[in-house]
């Protein structure tokens, strides 16, 4: 029998690799990771040392993401033909992986533009009339669509309100060059150049019509379109309370 000293405690082995003892005890009842001896009096696990060199392949896979059924298969049929062509799918996998935190990451930093912009200059109170040069967004159409669409998630959302419907879509800011590549071209419509009697809706989405009636009446002076467009600045997404939503509604004037 080899001396003790080439064995390790289950703690020994934990140390060793910074884990902890629970995912030791785990590796071991799954049959993952078990030691080589066991005391049939206390149950004390001793790992023989070569054993790191196990347990090191076993967290290297996985560092890069592995599942532990994905590494228990791995160790299954390991050699260098297949751990090479197995490096090579987690590679591509990864890349994939990467690219959608990426996406993620640009739909993070857009909502904080926009809000951090939209909420320099807002006035709840007021009613204006300003000047916007062309806008685009991605069509997404009625509310039975919204959720299952993407781009209602990495854009801002607009909510257009004409006659007794309501379709919507996800606003692309002007600063942003060409046509998300993920986005059909025809997909992409353009709110055209012009001047919009503009004012705040504060609370719950039910109630907005009430504001564009309010925004409406304020001025019966001008010819108005008949499309409300209703940008969401504060929403669901940043708000947990709907009565504090902040909606920028805007309304074509046609003639002064």
């Amino acid at each position: 029998m080899q001396d003790i000293k080439d064995y390790l405690s289950i703690g020994e082995m934990a140390a060793l690799f910074g884990l902890n003892i629970q995912t030791m005890y785990h590796y071991d009842t799954i049959g993952m990771f078990r030691p080589r001896l066991r005391d049939e009096k206390n149950g004390r696990r001793r790992y023989e040392f070569d054993q790191v060199y196990e347990l090191a392949t076993i967290c290297y896979m996985r560092k890069l993401g592995y599942s532990l059924e994905e590494i228990r298969e791995f160790r299954s049929t390991q050699h260098s033909d297949t751990a090479l062509e197995s490096l090579k799918q987690r590679s591509v996998e990864l890349h994939r992986q990467w690219q959608e935190l990426f996406s993620i990451d640009e739909a993070i930093q857009r909502k904080i533009s926009f809000i951090e912009q939209q909420m320099q200059d807002i006035h709840t109170d007021e009613i204006t009339i300003r000047h916007y040069g062309p806008r685009r967004y991605i069509a997404i159409g009625e509310e039975e669509l919204l959720y299952r669409h993407n781009s209602f998630y990495f854009y801002p959302t607009i909510a257009f309100y004409e006659g007794e419907g309501k379709y919507f879509g996800a606003y692309l800011y002007p600063d942003e060059e060409g046509t998300p590549s993920h986005i059909p071209p025809d997909q992409i419509q353009v709110i055209e150049e012009g001047d919009f009697l503009c004012g705040y809706h504060l609370g719950a989405y039910e109630t907005v019509p009430d504001t564009i009636k309010r925004i409406r009446d304020s001025r019966p002076d001008l010819t108005l379109g008949e499309r409300n467009i209703n940008f969401n600045i504060l929403d669901q997404f940043v708000e947990n309370d709907s009565a504090n939503y902040i909606t920028h509604t805007q309304i074509r004037i046609l003639d002064k």
